[in-house]
């Protein structure tokens, strides 16, 4: 039975968490290993279709690589430990740098999830991220995106299928048209066929760019 949040953050108030990194107590990653992590961003262009097409992401930024200590905050955070939210959210807020085209969005949103799964972590890992993004860009989060077909678990899937399996698969909610410069925030990024599917849906429904934000990027090796 999963606890909720409230009942984690009155436990890290009571029971202070250990530093993921190096085991310190008092908070869940240190200012050192903050530090540490902070200078892993990475920044880049996508192609998920993997065939040079342009894809409808500008540009994205990832936090760290999906390894090491920021892998296990991320998955804590997939499986229902809502306090890693904040020091992802604050190397993610790290990551922009003094680039205007993130710290000037006109809105936040983000990559929806299955209901299935949030019915079992007890909310969208890509949601929570999201609002604490919002929070430290001072621009509004807007829950703009849905899920209007089925896929198959995109960690099922080949990289060279993965943007069939999702094509078309978003949509923007009925009188939430996206307008502007959109920052998309989702937790991991691997081929970005699944955010290349959710920013075609905001550029269709009246965005003029989307820049991509997650907390971590995938290492990819090619497949034999």
């Amino acid at each position: 039975m999963r606890i909720s949040s409230l009942s984690e953050e009155l436990l890290d108030l009571v029971y202070p968490s250990s530093c993921i990194g190096c085991g310190s107590a008092g908070c869940s990653l240190c200012e050192s290993c903050f530090v540490s992590l902070a200078g892993q961003s990475h920044v880049g262009e996508l192609d998920p279709h993997g065939d040079g097409t342009p894809a409808a992401i500008t540009g994205y930024r990832a936090a760290c690589a999906y390894e090491g200590v920021a892998r296990k905050m991320v998955l804590g955070l997939k499986s229902s430990a809502r306090r890693f939210a904040a020091p992802l959210g604050l190397l993610m807020a790290a990551a922009f740098g003094n680039d205007p085209d993130y710290l000037l969005c006109d809105s936040v949103c983000f990559v929806p999830s299955d209901r299935k799964k949030i019915a079992q972590r007890g909310y969208n890992p890509a949601e929570v991220l999201a609002r604490s993004v919002a929070l430290h860009v001072d621009r509004p989060l807007e829950d703009r995106l849905l899920k209007v077909r089925n896929t198959l678990d995109q960690d099922t899937v080949r990289g060279t299928d993965r943007w069939s399996n999702v094509v078309g698969a978003f949509a923007v909610m009925p009188g939430r048209a996206a307008a502007g410069r959109v920052l998309l925030v989702d937790d991991v990024l691997t081929t970005g066929a699944t955010a290349g599917s959710c920013a075609a849906a905001l550029m269709k429904s009246g965005a003029s760019e989307v820049f991509l934000l997650v907390a971590a990027k995938a290492i990819l090796r090619r497949e034999g």
